[in-house]
């Protein structure tokens, strides 16, 4: 009875200890928290640092269809004068997709060919901004894969300008994020894919005002979406761009960006069904503000603190960073983050203003995150320096001129007692010679 009941005991506890370490299994290999969406992959960026906040399979490459664009817009904005006229071609022929319709002859300026392509997101306006560049769609190609590879990109590789179908046109939602957020460094960019709507000029073959409106239904769209088990519009008034894609192959793609709580998200999902680009998106953004804040640590030129240089007129140094720095924090779970100063061994005067004199160190949980020189905001010169003497003489002036004219005077009353003993002794010196000669 007494080992039966031994065996039981013995059994439950090896049973207990098994689902213990199953639990523990569980709870160490578990995905990271964060939303549940339905795209195939997607990533979510703080545009300031370039912090991933979220990601789903971010670095397999997708195709991109019309979020392309934003590639070639950022290579136009940096090689084209946007005042610049340019003419279509007479071999341009006809555009596939989504277009604004150029015939032979017309002419626009690049920023109209850049509007109509960021807000009609216009297949033929990307081709003949292609070639004005390059000369040619494939040297255009190459252009686009030597510039994302500059950002850092390392799952892209462009194969046209507006993403069309092509089986070699592939880029990875991480990719996408990082042109975008190097594209919304300039603030034409920004003005571009925040445009709701659109009108470009008639012309003789287009005797019409051609009308545009924005692709991305963020900026202007009515409509309703089921987001947290509400009904509420796709229209968001936080977004302020960027661009949509759509091909059959590559679903629905979105790149969006937007800033609120102080702190502004770049959003990309692709390959997603219908309206429901606009619920992930709108899922991933809001994750974004919710969760994670921006903290800024060091401003450029900010004075750090200051130290006591000894034997110095000064007295103090005060050292300082040129570099901005922030760093996300995630609000639910905050790192204790704090700076540390190591300045150079043995510093003494004298010390030039900009020179290198210690480290600022930010540590998270005492783990050093990043590094920062100090530099001097402020001579510091020894007091026996030959300057430090000229100083002192320009700023007691007075004194000085006062203790020159006293120790003149001191040489002068020297020089007249020496004068005046000096002719004492002659006068005793020939009275004595003259009462001898009396004796003679």
């Amino acid at each position: 009875m007494t080992n039966g009941i031994l065996k039981h005991k013995l059994l439950f506890f090896i049973l207990t200890g098994f689902f213990i370490a199953i639990g523990f299994s569980f709870h160490t290999y578990a995905e990271p928290s964060g939303p549940n969406v339905s795209c195939s992959t997607a990533v979510v960026i703080e545009y300031e640092t370039g912090t991933i906040l979220y990601d789903k399979k971010k670095d397999k490459p997708m195709y991109p269809a019309s979020t392309t664009k934003i590639m070639t817009a950022l290579l136009a904005l940096e090689n084209l004068d946007l005042k610049k006229n340019i003419t279509v071609p007479p071999d341009m022929g006809p555009a596939d997709g989504s277009a604004m319709y150029l015939l032979p002859g017309e002419t626009f300026t690049a920023e109209e060919l850049l509007q109509a392509l960021m807000v009609k997101s216009a297949n033929d306006a990307a081709v003949l901004l292609a070639r004005e560049i390059s000369g040619n769609v494939e040297d255009f190609a190459k252009l686009m894969n030597e510039r994302a590879a500059e950002i850092g990109c390392q799952n892209t590789h462009f194969h046209n300008p507006n993403g069309l179908p092509d089986k070699e046109h592939t880029v990875s939602a991480y990719d996408l994020a990082l042109i975008s957020r190097e594209a919304m460094h300039n603030q034409k960019f920004r003005e571009l894919v925040s445009t709701v709507f659109l009108q470009i000029h008639a012309t003789e073959q287009t005797p019409e005002i051609r009308y545009f409106r924005n692709t991305n239904k963020f900026l202007w769209c009515s409509s309703e979406i089921d987001y947290k088990g509400k009904s509420v519009p796709i229209k968001y008034n936080v977004v302020d761009g960027i661009k949509t894609g759509y091909t059959e192959d590559a679903g629905n793609c979105l790149v969006t960006t937007g800033e609120k709580n102080g702190i502004r998200v770049i959003c990309v999902v692709m390959k997603n069904q219908g309206s429901e680009v606009y619920r992930n998106s709108r899922i991933l953004l809001d994750y974004g503000f919710d969760n994670f804040r921006l903290k800024k640590l060091l401003s450029s030129n900010e004075i750090i603190g200051s130290t006591d240089i000894p034997k110095s007129t000064e007295k103090k140094l005060n050292y300082y960073v040129k570099d901005n720095y922030s760093i996300v924090e995630n609000i639910n779970n905050k790192d204790f983050i704090k700076k540390n100063v190591v300045l150079s061994e043995d510093l003494k005067a004298p010390i030039k203003a900009g020179e290198l004199v210690g480290t600022c160190q930010i540590l998270q949980d005492n783990n050093i995150l990043k590094e920062f020189p100090l530099f001097a905001q402020n001579d510091v010169t020894s007091i026996y320096s030959i300057k430090n003497f000229i100083n002192l003489a320009k700023s007691h002036k007075l004194i000085i001129v006062g203790a020159l004219i006293g120790l003149l005077l001191l040489i002068f009353l020297i020089f007249l007692a020496i004068t005046l003993i000096a002719k004492h002794r002659r006068k005793k010196r020939i009275r004595i010679l003259d009462n001898s000669n009396l004796y003679r």
